[in-house]
């Protein structure tokens, strides 16, 4: 094959990606979108990068950001908002068969309240798209507030003056890995985090340049190989957890632990999934994949009793805070893996599941299926593996899926999916 050719985008695969075919062969491009013709670049089989528009989509905007299709992080930027929505909900009916509207975003810039930025030789941000070892410039991020963008540029500047070396991921030399910038879009906390190799990082002089936009401020010391924005903290100042609000409820998350990306939607998220488990007050609900307690407690409010059962410990203790924060005494968190940890449990009548990406274990779905709840409400990123694992339980009727957008500009979706025991 040459190495750049013509083609027609006619469709997009369940990533996402732009779909065409190049003299019989099936040609996935990135940053190709249907209705495209492009020039598009091979790089590997079947392959290939969109490098020039030669017949535009009709779903085709002009993407704001600087960085686009250089940067991985917003692949969908370059269409409208509604061809997004429109796109996702495609993908959700290829999947499960079901015709569902995708819940829009509140908010589609400015919405995460993490993101973590790589420092690279010129630049700190995201990596270039496909490429693991070079950061993409761009004069800010779109996804980001402006403080966080802020707090980037006054780091490039302080880490230039203390001649602070980037890490390199080929040679493992260099000190500087990450930084992490976490926000309470609800209440306003910051909690930023220096990752490095080791060495010696100025935390208080660092703290000085952003103390007038955060007050939280971790040093973090990665001694190993694993490219992970985590390790052990060697000092800090002020608080090692973010404080954010959601749903009515407070909420206190460890520096590593996960949280909802969209604190707009993730209200949405919390509530549609109480709501839609219709609950009488009476129930027992396990709440497995349970963090740092979001749907655990959102739950109790609604339930007799809930056990949320969490492996990260601590995510567990900081679960456990949360509640006694919402004063909030009907829930008990259990530290295991959630295949495990139900062996802890007596009966369920309600099991909600929000589980990572590879989805559920195998000895969960059994778990399940001997336990028998009478409603599992199965909440996933990845509408893939979740229709998969639906599968697997046998028994249970899919009564309705809800699609929501946590994630716009890139092809990811959230799909909250609600079945009951036959």
């Amino acid at each position: 094959m040459a190495r750049n050719i013509t083609i027609n985008i006619d469709n997009l695969n369940l990533k996402g990606e732009g779909t065409g075919k190049y003299k019989g062969n099936q040609i996935t491009v990135d940053f190709g979108y249907p209705g495209d013709k492009v020039v598009a670049r091979l790089f590997g089989r079947g392959k290939a990068k969109a490098e020039k528009i030669l017949k535009p989509s009709s779903y085709r905007i002009s993407p704001p950001c600087s960085a686009f299709s250089i940067c991985g992080s917003c692949r969908w930027q370059g269409i409208s908002y509604k061809a997004q929505l429109d796109f996702k909900a495609e993908r959700i009916e290829r999947i499960f068969g079901i015709k569902a509207p995708v819940l829009p975003s509140p908010r589609i810039w400015y919405y995460r309240n993490r993101m973590d930025y790589t420092v690279g030789k010129e630049a700190i941000g995201m990596r270039i798209y496909r490429t693991y070892y070079k950061v993409a410039k761009a004069r800010r991020c779109l996804l980001q507030s402006e403080e966080s963008n802020e707090i980037i540029r006054r780091s490039k500047i302080f880490f230039k003056n203390k001649k602070l070396k980037p890490y390199n991921l080929r040679t493992h030399g260099g000190f500087l890995r990450y930084i992490v910038v976490r926000e309470g879009k609800f209440t306003g906390d910051r909690l930023v985090t220096v990752v490095t190799s080791e060495g010696e990082f100025p935390l208080e002089e660092y703290y000085n340049e952003i103390e007038d936009i955060s007050s939280n401020v971790i040093w973090v010391v990665n001694a190993g190989m694993s490219d992970v924005s985590q390790g052990e903290i060697r000092k800090k100042i002020g608080n090692i957890y973010l404080n954010e609000r959601i749903s009515n409820m407070n909420f206190k998350i460890p520096a590593f632990s996960f949280f909802q990306t969209n604190s707009y939607q993730a209200e949405n998220l919390v509530d549609i999934a109480v709501e839609k488990a219709k609950l009488d007050g009476s129930e027992v609900a396990a709440d497995l994949y349970s963090g740092v307690g979001t749907f655990s407690l959102a739950l109790a409010r609604k339930v007799d009793k809930v056990v949320g059962i969490e492996e990260n410990v601590e995510a567990v203790k900081a679960a456990e805070q949360n509640a006694e924060l919402n004063d909030i005494k009907n829930v008990r968190f259990v530290s295991a893996k959630a295949e495990e940890g139900m062996n802890s449990l007596d009966e369920i009548d309600v099991a909600l599941l929000d589980p990572p990406r590879a989805g559920v274990h195998k000895k969960l779905i059994k778990a399940l299926l001997e336990f028998q709840p009478e409603k599992i409400i199965y909440i996933s990123c990845n509408p893939v593996t979740q229709a998969e694992d639906i599968k697997k339980l046998k028994g249970y009727k899919l009564e309705e899926i809800i699609p929501i957008d946590m994630f716009p500009h890139t092809p990811h979706v959230e799909n909250i999916a609600v079945l009951r025991r036959i």
